[in-house]
C-alpha cells in the first residue's frame, strides 16, 4: 500500500512572522521617505513664500523713499544704520511751486514693519506692512562686532543706511517652519532720491 501524501497549502507562523516583519521594515521606510520630501519640500515652499513676501515689502518700502527730499531725510547721519526713517514725499507741482506730502515714517516696530504718515500727531495713520521681521539682520548677534561682513554691526532686521542720495534697505523676515525651526530671507535694495 502507498502512503498517503498530504500536499500542504499555506504558510507556516514562522514564515508568516517573517513576511509581516518584513513588510513593516518596508512601510516604516517609506513612511520616513515619505516624511523627508515632504519636509523639503515644505521648507522649500516656505522659503520662496518668504521671499516673495520680503521682495513685496522691501519695494513698498524703495517706492515710499525714492520720491522723498534728501533734506528731509530722518536720521541724516551717513553710513550708520538705523532701524526707522522719516522722509517726506514730492507731490508734484501746483501753480509752479514743488509740494510735499505730510511727514512719514517707515520704522520697525517689535517684529512689524510700520508705515506711518504724521508720526506722533493726533491724525497719525498707521499700517503694519509685515509682522515677521527679524530682530537681527540674518548673520548679526548682538555682540558689537559685524557678524555678517557687511561693514555694519548689530543691524535690526530692518535697516536703513544713507549714503548721499541714496538710501540702502536691507530687511530679514522669518517665519516658522513646519516641521520645526525657521526659516529666515534677507533682501536688500538700493533707492537713489529723486529730489
Amino acid at each position: 500500500m502507498k502512503p498517503l501524501s498530504t500536499s500542504r497549502a499555506g504558510w507556516t507562523l514562522v514564515e508568516l512572522l517573517f513576511a509581516a516583519g518584513l513588510t513593516g521594515l518596508v512601510m516604516t521606510k517609506a513612511a520616513l521617505v515619505l516624511r523627508d520630501a515632504f519636509g523639503a519640500a515644505g521648507r522649500s515652499t516656505a522659503t520662496m513664500h518668504n521671499e516673495d513676501q520680503a521682495r513685496a515689502v522691501i519695494d513698498r518700502i524703495s517706492f515710499a523713499v525714492m520720491g522723498s527730499n534728501r533734506d528731509t531725510l530722518f536720521p541724516s547721519v551717513e553710513s550708520v544704520h538705523s532701524k526707522e526713517l522719516r522722509y517726506s514725499m514730492s507731490l508734484g507741482l501746483e501753480d509752479g511751486v514743488l509740494v510735499w506730502s505730510d511727514p512719514e515714517e517707515i520704522r520697525l516696530d517689535g517684529n512689524a514693519v510700520e508705515w506711518r504718515e504724521n508720526p506722533g500727531a493726533a491724525e497719525e495713520r498707521r499700517v503694519t506692512w509685515t509682522n515677521l521681521v527679524s530682530p537681527l539682520l540674518a548673520g548679526e548677534l548682538v555682540n558689537g562686532v559685524d557678524d555678517n561682513g557687511n561693514g555694519l554691526v548689530d543691524e535690526d532686521g530692518l535697516s536703513f543706511v544713507l549714503d548721499g542720495d541714496s538710501v540702502r534697505i536691507r530687511l530679514t523676515l522669518q517665519r516658522p517652519e513646519v516641521v520645526g525651526g525657521t526659516v529666515q530671507q534677507t533682501v536688500e535694495s538700493v533707492v537713489y532720491i529723486r529730489n
